[in-house]
């Protein structure tokens, strides 16, 4: 066991919270029928301008979502962009990569397919979007909006495309084929997931994520926590096995009421490493802390709902009420 800053000792670890104890509800009588479109292919034939505003056309989500949420100029026009997008020089070449990578994407459609009909059961009014995959040209991993998301799959082929994103290789190697379903619902918690934007404290922030993390966690209860929130298998067990100095460097520094950005690009931004705590410790800590003590308050109060936790704005009573205290051995 990695010890990040006190000698090895055997920890009295909170055994509960590494493991997913509740039984998922039985959704087999929700019907979800998932409409999946593969748009790489046509992207990758556009050549002229008229071509672009044909594939406009024929989806409008497109235009209306991608485009307008991810300007890739300051044009008013997306035309232009999809002319970038289908002329770029790398996209037959990443056109051909994601269909080896992911080929027909069955087991993909079939893990969203399940998780919408999770999202079904504790939120009824939810509406099923149309899935788009794409190559992006590295615009962006995904858009999500109430009737549609659009998935880069460039973003997720990790190494198995010659190309590389821009983002730092410590976030990039995360991205693969296995987090397209958590990110997917991830992104949607924040459909559901009331936030008081008035309090500006460390806190506040670390608990958002924490019930994002919890969202996706109960609407895909068969992920492990490393494909949530993106770190190593490694570093979910060295988080786990050292929560009590992660706790005490909290505790000792008055972090959790923090207020500037210092605090937030420290502990909540993605980094390699929180090196404050020490070299091994991964980077965005604060949000690993943050679904801990939500899931110590779930547990306390078993009689709160997804639904109910996801509306719940108080995160000061979320921390109280948690009793999450990891203690060290003596």
């Amino acid at each position: 066991m990695k010890r990040y800053l006190l000698p090895t000792v055997i920890l009295l670890s909170v055994v509960w919270a590494c493991s997913k104890e509740k039984e998922a509800p039985d959704v087999s009588h929700i019907a979800v029928n998932l409409s999946l479109i593969r748009l790489e292919g046509e992207i990758a034939a556009i050549n002229n301008e008229e071509e672009a505003r044909q594939f406009l056309d024929k989806y409008p989500a497109f235009a209306n979502t991608f485009l307008f949420r991810n300007r890739l100029n300051n044009d008013a026009v997306p035309i232009s962009d999809m002319l970038r997008l289908g002329r770029s020089e790398y996209i037959d070449t990443l056109t051909m990569e994601a269909q080896a990578y992911f080929g027909d994407m069955a087991a993909i459609k079939a893990e969203l397919e399940q998780a919408f009909r999770m999202v079904k059961y504790y939120y009824p009014d939810f509406r099923v979007p149309v899935v788009y995959t794409m190559i992006t040209g590295y615009g962006n991993d995904l858009t999500v909006s109430d009737s549609s998301i659009f998935i880069g799959l460039d973003y997720f082929m990790g190494k198995a495309s010659r190309y590389r994103s821009p983002d730092p290789n410590y976030i990039f190697t995360h991205y693969r084929k296995e987090l397209i379903a958590p990110a997917v619902i991830l992104m949607l918690s924040a459909r559901y997931n009331q936030i008081d934007k008035s309090n500006q404290t460390l806190l506040n922030q670390m608990i958002a994520h924490g019930k994002a993390y919890e969202f996706t966690s109960e609407i895909l209860p068969h992920i492990p926590d490393s494909l949530i929130i993106r770190y190593t298998a490694q570093e979910v067990t060295d988080s786990y096995d050292n929560q009590d100095v992660i706790w005490a460097h909290f505790v000792k520094n008055n972090l959790f009421f923090e207020t500037g950005q210092t605090a937030s690009k420290r502990y909540i931004e993605h980094r390699p490493h929180t090196f404050e705590i020490g070299d091994e410790c991964p980077g965005r800590i604060g949000t690993w802390l943050g679904w801990q003590i939500v899931r110590s308050y779930m547990k306390t109060h078993p009689e709160v709902t997804l639904p109910q936790l996801m509306a719940e704005r108080d995160v000061q009573k979320i921390f109280e009420e948690s009793g999450y205290k990891p203690q060290r051995a003596q």
